[in-house]
């Protein structure tokens, strides 16, 4: 009999489950909301697909949705930041639809968490604010093309940031839990990137004068095609690196840690007996 309990216990929620859906109304909601509202920040969740345009004549937010989730929807403004959300527990029925598109020409701080996904089109630039990003619980953002001042990006959960082209002054990125970046970095000045938890970032292009790299748990970067003046370095657990460097190059390896390098910079890393640094 104890194994025939969760059976039937299984059967029951089926069942109810199968009921429910006969009830669910999957008529298509479309409308436009907050015209002409000043939208600087986007926080995102539980699984919204945004597409964000870059549009410097209106502003607006157009939605699309399953009719049983209106009584759910959050779409409002807090001053410049812009939520788009449900309230309470709402767990999505299959096929059912929730897609979002922003409109704005400005773009200061974006958060996305809960598997929400955010594509951006366009060029977004900053002539005195700060960009700051964060995604989390395997949230995904791609195609953001921003020129600004400073960028401080934190990437978390399983998350993913991809396609991006980043143009500042200065670049901050911490990537964990298995986390992936794979886009252009091009800094003026300084970069500072840390990666744990097996996390990956790989750059296509860009350039910086000045960067300092932290991996840790197994986690892997390729910055072959980002050619850097000045860089530090610390890997440990496993961890390797693919750098390009001009001119010098320092720091720590341990661990069973490898760096590879292209360049010809002045080298003064320290290696564990189990590490090793690799010219290319």
């Amino acid at each position: 009999m104890k194994a025939i309990k969760p059976l039937l216990f299984l059967c029951v929620v089926l069942c109810f489950a199968t009921s429910c859906k006969k009830d669910v109304d999957m008529t298509l909601v479309q409308k436009t909301v907050l015209e002409n509202v000043d939208i600087r920040e986007i926080e995102i969740g539980d699984a919204w697909q945004v597409t964000v345009v870059y549009d410097s004549i209106n502003t607006f937010v157009d939605l699309e949705y399953s009719a049983y989730l209106e009584p759910y929807l959050i779409a409002k403004m807090d001053d410049t930041k812009l939520e788009i959300g449900f309230s309470g527990i709402v767990r999505p029925a299959i096929n059912s639809t929730f897609r979002a598109t922003v409109h704005t020409d400005k773009i200061e701080k974006i958060e996305a968490n809960a598997a929400s996904e955010l594509q951006f089109l366009g060029h977004f630039t900053a002539t005195s604010d700060d960009l700051t990003i964060r995604l989390e619980e395997a949230s995904v953002c791609t195609g953001l093309d921003y020129s600004g001042h400073d960028c401080k990006v934190v990437i978390e959960d399983a998350s993913q940031l991809l396609g991006f082209r980043l143009t500042s002054t200065n670049s901050e990125m911490s990537v964990s839990d298995a986390s992936i970046c794979k886009g252009v970095f091009d800094v003026s000045s300084h970069f500072d990137v840390d990666l744990s938890g097996a996390s990956r970032l790989i750059t296509l292009d860009g350039a910086a004068s000045f960067g300092s790299i932290k991996l840790q748990d197994a986690s892997l970067l390729n910055m072959a095609r980002t050619e850097v003046g000045t860089m530090h370095v610390d890997l440990s657990s496993a961890s390797e690196a693919t750098v390009n460097v001009s001119d010098s190059m320092e720091g720590l390896l341990t661990d069973a840690s490898t760096l590879f390098y292209k360049g010809h910079p002045q080298l003064n890393v320290d290696c564990s007996d189990d590490s090793q640094v690799i010219p290319l």
